[in-house]
């Protein structure tokens, strides 16, 4: 992901950039906004990924957890 990127935390909904956290939230981590897979939120705190999950593994997740809930109702 590029610094100049936007990104929306999953928890409130603010968007920010990926530099802007770097330099104001970031750097009060020991690893000084130098880690390439966290990012956290300027507005609220949350720590997230980077990393996006592919779209075929969040389907097939999603998959996995309805498949588990309707087993559930069986029992």
């Amino acid at each position: 992901m590029a610094e100049d990127e936007r990104v929306t935390c999953s928890l409130c909904g603010f968007q920010f950039q990926i530099s802007e956290a770097r330099a104001t939230v970031c750097q009060k981590c020991p690893l000084k906004g130098g880690c390439q897979l966290l990012i956290k939120c300027p507005n609220c705190g949350y720590e997230m990924p980077l990393v996006k999950t592919p779209n075929w593994l969040g389907k097939l997740l999603s998959q996995i957890g309805s498949w588990i809930s309707k087993g559930k109702g069986e029992s």
